[in-house]
């Protein structure tokens, strides 16, 4: 990334945390490096939402255009961004992706990478440039999910160590108070 560690370099480190290193850890830095991977997940998945609605409009004007349809793609655009219902109930960690206001320096670039290779203007491409956009967008969200994967394990094994110590008398929710009035 660049010469300065951006939150997601710091989840990418912490996932390279051996358990020792984990352990070894103070309460305040578990918390913290949880708190950096739960908001990287979650511009992380507001990304693939960004990315999935964009090769969703491009998979549609490629059929409607393989179909021959004189139906315009706007008059449509509701049916083809509509998620389908979830066949499995979902974890609340995946219930509302609200994107942060002030992004994160993976997700700017990223947004920045997406409007270059997937324009919104899809009416105005051939289909030889709706292709080469669908596979960069397809290459985008694949990498974006790798990113996601990883920074929910970094929060999940961050939380498991944290309810081991509360578990075993190694912290309290004393101290998490006491935490919380110093930061006030």
């Amino acid at each position: 990334m660049g010469t300065q560690a951006t939150r997601l370099d710091r989840v990418l480190a912490a996932a390279r945390r051996s358990a020792g290193e984990v352990e070894a850890l103070d309460v305040a830095t578990i918390r913290r490096e949880r708190g950096d991977a739960l908001r990287e997940e979650s511009e992380l998945s507001y990304l693939r939402r960004v990315l999935h609605g964009r090769i969703d409009i491009i998979d549609a004007e490629l059929r409607r255009r393989a179909a021959g349809s004189e139906a315009r793609l706007v008059e449509s655009l509701a049916a083809i961004l509509a998620d389908d219902p979830p066949a499995n109930a979902r974890s609340p960690r995946h219930m509302d992706i609200v994107p942060d206001p002030d992004p994160g320096e993976y997700r700017s670039r990223m947004e920045e990478r997406i409007d270059a290779a997937g324009p919104a203007m899809v009416l105005d491409l051939s289909d030889a440039r709706l292709g080469e956009a669908r596979l960069a967008l397809k290459d985008f969200e694949q990498e974006v999910s790798e990113y996601r994967h990883i920074a929910q394990g970094v929060v999940d094994r961050f939380a498991a160590e944290l309810a081991r110590r509360y578990r075993e008398g190694q912290a309290t929710v004393d101290d998490l108070l006491n935490e919380e009035q110093k930061m006030e």
